[in-house]
């Protein structure tokens, strides 16, 4: 279903009323007509509609820019599936962040991962060092009493 908007086209940096044109939108293709000119036809690949502000959109078409002004912006939003800018709508949207999607690299990696984490093991086992450091402590300490007990009957 083609749905047809007038507004103004205005070149990138350009100030004033701009162009009076139509633009058609149906959903494979875009039409950007001005008086009895069509100015061009681009499909769903080659136009995106982004928008600016106080109403206007910024239509790259085909590698080229324009700022298209719609008599109404909200019908056009509306239709194009483009939200309005904030100036206009009274609020900010912040645009919304893209959902990353996993590839198949990443969920290889992933269970890569998660094959290699080993189970816990209890904290308490130190795999017998707290034995082994008691152990030379107490022969330390006998060796040196031992040594204490020598030095003091020979003086």
């Amino acid at each position: 279903m083609t749905k047809t908007f007038t507004g103004d086209v205005l070149l990138p940096g350009d100030a004033g009323s701009g162009l009076a044109a139509t633009l058609s939108l149906d959903p494979e293709w875009v039409t950007l007509t001005a008086g009895d000119n069509q100015l061009g036809t681009w499909s769903r690949d080659d136009y995106v509609i982004t928008p600016q502000k106080n109403g206007s959109f910024n239509l790259t078409l085909g590698g080229e820019s324009v700022l298209f002004r719609p008599d109404s912006p909200s019908e056009f939003s509306s239709v194009s599936a483009v939200p309005l800018a904030g100036s206009l709508s009274g609020r900010f949207e912040e645009p919304a962040m893209p959902v990353p999607t996993s590839t198949s690299s990443e969920d290889d990696f992933l269970d890569a991962v998660v094959a290699d984490v080993r189970p816990m093991r209890n904290p308490l086992d130190d795999g017998g060092i707290s034995r082994t450091f008691v152990a030379v402590m107490l022969i330390v300490t006998v060796v040196l009493s031992v040594a204490a007990v020598v030095t003091a009957s020979l003086v």
